[in-house]
């Protein structure tokens, strides 16, 4: 099988490239930038992977993420396009472009998952997310490294900046009111995203006309109504993402040594100690192998899945406490291989436990270690080209 590669600045990328190699498939990359000044469709773009994909007589196109012009050169050459989704939501206007026969978008939340389905596009599936725990293992920390890293409990990601408190500027008090109370209520909730069914179109047909005079918010003035409202509910998302973060990095951070690794620094965190950020690739595992407790709080918006970090903590052989996710509950053993917390309060109790009882807390990043290898590359891979080929990829694995 040949498979052209689209290659973009993702973070899953290099280790997509490294398991092609191990699964023996031929591939070859095209890299060149969708240009955002010709719209959603480049069609400079479309010209040149069209004529790349007729010279190489592929049998299939890949991608990480969904990209609307690289579906739609794919349906003009009648080539498999496979898209694996690594953000959560996706971003993209031409939906319909899901509806060609040649599209197969694969995404690891299955809320998401069901939001296509429910809309009719039936080449949209659920995979999870992969982890490359070959290049994990091989990962050794320098004693300076262990120095640099080590710490009770750490956090790699952002606190996320949010439009909300400008957009509020613009709310009457009952409106400001009613959304403070949506963020205070979503934000203890885990499992549902439930924001997007409690702002009616009459309301979001207001907020739009009262922030016509506002310029930082161009783009979301003029889009379409349901535009808005997903420019709406993701704005609320991280905003909610940020409070929650906040709000526990702050109560860890008062009782244990806590190491932040991000791009920002929040003032009203005293207690932690910034580190910058580091490099997904190489740094980031070796945080994670170090820390003696690796949190991960989820992104608002992704409802059920498991997100990277989950995989990446685990695949390094790193302790994990975890918000709940139920897709973390249906595919590992809380308290076996993982921990998972419902509330603020009980992650603070949690991480008090397991600071405490190192054998546990050694055992359960073990389990995790090896529960998660079922969610290698080779797997996911395999699945995908399954269902997209059916009997011929079968065959064709099977005479390796």
């Amino acid at each position: 099988m040949r498979v052209l590669l689209y290659e973009w600045n993702a973070y899953m990328q290099s280790d997509l490239e490294e398991v092609l190699q191990r699964m023996k498939i031929v591939y070859e990359t095209f890299s060149c930038e969708i240009g955002k000044e010709t719209g959603i469709v480049d069609d400079y773009f479309i010209r040149n992977f069209g004529r790349i994909l007729r010279e190489g007589n592929f049998d299939a196109v890949l991608s990480l993420n969904y990209w609307s012009s690289v579906a739609i050169t794919c349906e003009k050459e009648h080539v498999p396009y496979i898209a694996w989704g690594y953000d959560c939501p996706l971003s993209f206007k031409i939906l319909d472009c899901l509806k060609y026969p040649t599209s197969h978008l694969f995404v690891f939340d299955k809320a998401q998952y069901q939001f296509y389905k429910e809309r009719q596009f039936e080449n949209v599936y659920h995979i999870p997310l992969s982890v490359n725990v070959k290049r994990l293992d091989e990962i050794q920390l320098t004693s300076e490294e262990k120095k640099n890293f080590t710490t009770d409990i750490s956090f790699v990601g952002n606190t996320y900046a949010s439009d909300y408190n400008m957009f509020k500027c613009v709310l009457d008090e009952y409106v400001k009111g009613y959304f403070e109370s949506l963020i205070e209520t979503q934000y203890r909730i885990y499992g549902d995203y439930f924001i997007d069914d409690l702002i009616p179109d009459e309301l979001l047909i207001e907020l739009q006309e009262r922030i016509k005079k506002m310029p930082v918010f161009l783009g979301a003035r003029q889009a379409p109504l349901e535009e808005f409202r997903g420019w709406v509910t993701m704005m609320l998302a991280r905003e909610i993402t940020r409070r929650e973060r906040i709000l526990l990095i702050s109560a860890l951070s008062k009782r244990h040594p806590f190491k932040l690794f991000s791009s920002q620094e929040e003032t009203i965190l005293k207690h932690v100690e910034y580190c910058g950020t580091v490099s997904s690739h190489y740094a980031m595992p070796k945080v994670f192998k170090a820390s003696k407790i690796n949190l991960n709080i989820t992104y608002k918006q992704i409802t059920v899945g498991m997100p990277l970090r989950v995989l990446d903590i685990m695949g390094a052989g790193g302790f994990l406490l975890s918000n709940y996710q139920e897709e973390l509950l249906e595919n590992f053993r809380p308290g076996v291989d993982c921990v998972i917390y419902e509330s603020i309060e009980d992650a603070v109790a949690k991480a008090e436990y397991y600071l405490e009882h190192e054998e546990e807390r050694q055992e359960i990043a073990h389990n995790g270690h090896e529960a998660v290898k079922r969610f290698s590359y080779e797997n996911q891979l395999d699945k995908m080209f399954r269902i997209v080929f059916g009997d011929q990829y079968r065959q064709s694995s099977s005479s390796k």
